[in-house]
C-alpha cells in the first residue's frame, strides 16, 4: 500500500509539473462558461447575420439547450482533448526506461498500471465536475432547469463512457509503446462502436449510448433504465481493459 501512495504522489507531482492540472482547470472551465453562453447568444448572432428586412422568429433560448451545447462541447473538444493529454501515460516511461529503476527496487507491475489509471480517472472527474458545475450555476442563473430529466444521470453516462476511452487508451499506450499507438486504439474502439450504430439492435447494448443518448435523457425521451446494459457494459469494459493492461504489463520485456 506504501508503494502504490508513494508512486501516486510521484505521479501526480509529475502531472502538474507538466502543466496538466493547468490545461484542465482552463479548458473544462471555459467549456462550462461556454455551454450557457453559446446558448444565450446564438439567437441574437443569427437575427445580426441574417439579411435586412428578414424576420427570423425564433424561441428564446431555455436551459435544455444550454445543457445541449454542453454535450455537444464536452464529448466534440473536451474529451478529445483529455485522450491527447493522457495519450501518454505509459509510452514515455517505457520510451525512457525509467520505470525500470522503480521496478527493479521492488514496485509492482500492477501497482503501475492501477495508479495511472487512478491518476487519470480522477482527472476526468475534476473535468466532468467543473465544466458541469460551472454549466449547472449559469445555466441555474439564466433558466429555470426544473423542467429537465435526470441531469445528474445523464451525466454519469458521458463519465462512465469517458473511462472506458481512457482504459482503452492505456491499454494501446501500453501494447505498443507509443502514444499513438493508444489513440489509433481508441480511434478503432469509436469507429466500431459508429459501424455497429448502423444495425438498430446495437442501441440496446451498445456503449456509444451514453455518449448520444443525454439530450433525449433530459428530454424525457430515454429513461435510465433504458440504458442499463450499455451502463454495465460500459463499466465492465472498463474493468476488463485496465485488467488487460495490467496482465499484458507483468509480461512485458522492458
Amino acid at each position: 500500500m506504501n508503494s502504490w501512495v508513494g508512486f501516486f504522489k510521484k505521479e501526480w507531482f509529475e502531472s502538474v509539473k507538466t502543466y496538466k492540472l493547468l490545461l484542465v482547470l482552463v479548458i473544462f472551465s471555459i467549456l462550462g462558461v461556454l455551454n450557457p453562453f453559446t446558448a444565450k447568444i446564438t439567437p441574437v448572432l443569427m437575427e445580426n447575420f441574417m439579411p435586412e428586412g428578414a424576420v427570423l422568429n425564433l424561441p428564446e433560448p431555455a436551459a435544455l439547450d444550454s445543457w445541449l451545447q454542453f454535450y455537444k462541447n464536452v464529448p466534440q473538444m473536451g474529451l478529445i482533448v483529455f485522450i491527447l493529454l493522457f495519450s501518454t501515460m505509459m509510452s514515455k516511461e517505457l520510451e525512457k526506461g525509467t520505470l525500470v529503476i522503480l521496478l527493479t527496487k521492488g514496485l509492482h507491475r500492477s501497482t503501475v498500471i492501477t495508479t495511472k489509471f487512478f491518476i487519470a480517472l480522477c482527472y476526468w472527474t475534476l473535468a466532468i465536475a467543473l465544466s458541469f458545475s460551472i454549466t449547472y450555476a449559469y445555466t441555474a442563473y439564466y433558466w429555470d432547469q426544473n423542467s429537465l430529466h435526470h441531469l445528474f444521470f445523464a451525466v454519469s453516462c458521458l463519465y462512465a463512457f469517458g473511462l472506458l476511452l481512457l482504459a482503452i487508451t492505456l491499454w494501446g499506450n501500453t501494447f505498443f509503446a507509443t502514444s499513438s499507438g493508444g489513440i489509433l486504439v481508441t480511434l478503432l474502439f469509436m469507429i466500431s462502436l459508429f459501424i455497429f450504430a448502423i444495425f438498430p439492435k446495437s442501441h440496446s447494448w451498445s456503449p456509444l449510448e451514453l455518449m448520444a443518448t443525454p439530450p433525449e435523457i433530459l428530454t424525457g425521451d430515454v429513461i435510465p433504465s433504458d440504458l442499463v446494459i450499455p451502463y454495465v457494459l460500459t463499466i465492465g469494459l472498463t474493468l476488463f481493459f485496465v485488467w488487460l493492461t495490467t496482465t499484458h504489463f507483468k509480461k512485458k520485456l522492458l
